[in-house]
């Protein structure tokens, strides 16, 4: 019996062998109802970003490279002709030359007086030869008046060979005695830069002693010694770019201005003459460079970079992406350079491949492919 403000509501009594089934079965249904409740799904991780690109043929100039050294488009390394001492020196390690310009002199004493002798010995010759033609015209006169015999004019004609061959001789000496005089003075044989001098004043000299190293920088050049299999081909007039260890991230340009006909023996590389353009004063003789050197005309190749390649059982590898599931791909690999290689079997035009991020990839897995300028 249960009072509700003021009014009595009776209720029925059930014996208490109703009462615990019911309970049970109203706990069982209450729990049924908890089982049979769908339980949330486990949350799946995101396909691991990665950065692609569409490979399509591109032109391609082959290319060879090698390391140089730059070096003056001419150097004289200038020796002494002449024996004397140093009387005067004109230039400095560094001074600018003009052509023909006055470098330094030797004393001139003793050529000066080797070259007085030689002129009196060429004189002395000369009137030598002059007194035996005239013997000579006397002989043939009286020979032919029956003065004197025939072998006297043979003699004659002798004499005058023997003076005519020591007056030559002569005039030879004094051309020699006339170079000592010349050789005392040191002259450019073309401008340049004085880039060393080896001889004080006052020193002696004797033939073949140095005394200037003359460098021509108006022009640079190098000899680069290129792969056969790359370079086979080169010609003259191919472009090549240089690179300077000494000026990083600074690109000059060049050409081939001769092609060797020979493999170098020592390298088995082939030489090639490289002139560089103009400069601007940037580059200095003896600097090591890089020549990359144009082999041929340009030709449309595959290319990938080389980030996105991996090796996977010993080939090369990579990731093409196609509807948004990573594939692994073997591919054969061509020449390599710059950061890029060429793949001439593996991948055909229009594909997309991973370039960046390969270690994030399984094969056979989605990937989320995000634009390159993302890092």
């Amino acid at each position: 019996m249960i009072h509700t403000q003021g009014s009595l509501v009776t209720v029925p009594s059930f014996p208490s062998r109703f009462l615990i089934p019911s309970l049970f079965l109203a706990f069982s249904a209450t729990a049924g109802i908890g089982c049979t409740g769908t339980a949330p799904a486990a949350t799946e991780p995101p396909p691991p970003p990665v950065h692609a690109a569409i490979i399509e043929p591109e032109a391609v100039t082959p290319i060879s490279t090698a390391t140089a050294e730059i070096l003056p488009n001419r150097q004289s390394n200038m020796r002494s002709e002449t024996a004397g001492r140093v009387v005067e020196v004109l230039v400095e390690a560094g001074d600018r030359a003009e052509e023909g310009q006055v470098l330094l002199r030797l004393d001139v004493g003793r050529p000066a007086s080797a070259a007085q002798a030689a002129n009196a010995a060429v004189a002395q010759s000369q009137a030598r030869l002059a007194q035996a033609e005239r013997e000579q015209a006397r002989t043939k006169k009286l020979v032919q008046t029956g003065g004197l015999p025939e072998q006297r004019l043979d003699d004659a004609q002798d004499s005058v060979r023997l003076a005519s061959a020591a007056r030559d001789a002569a005039r030879a000496e004094a051309r020699l005695a006339r170079r000592g005089l010349t050789d005392a003075v040191v002259r450019a044989p073309f401008a340049g830069t004085v880039v060393e001098r080896a001889v004080e004043l006052g020193e002696y000299l004797v033939p073949g002693s140095p005394l200037l190293v003359l460098a021509d920088t108006s022009l640079l050049k190098a000899r680069v010694l290129l792969d056969p299999r790359e370079a086979i081909d080169v010609s003259v007039g191919a472009k090549a770019v240089i690179s300077v260890y000494a000026r990083p991230g600074e690109l000059f340009g060049g050409k081939v201005v001769r092609v060797g006909e020979v493999i170098d023996p020592g390298t088995r590389r082939l030489p090639v003459e490289i002139e560089l353009d103009d400069h601007g004063g940037r580059l200095r003789p003896g600097l090591v460079a890089r020549f990359s050197v144009e082999t041929g005309e340009p030709k449309m190749v595959m290319r990938v970079p080389l980030e996105g390649v991996f090796e996977r059982f010993g080939s090369q590898h990579v990731y093409v992406v196609e509807s948004g599931i990573a594939q692994r791909r073997a591919i054969v690999l061509g020449s390599v350079g710059a950061g890029f290689a060429e793949v001439p079997e593996g991948i055909e035009p229009g594909e997309t491949v991973v370039i960046k991020g390969v270690n994030r990839v399984v094969d056979g897995s989605k990937v989320q492919v995000v634009p390159n300028s993302e890092p």
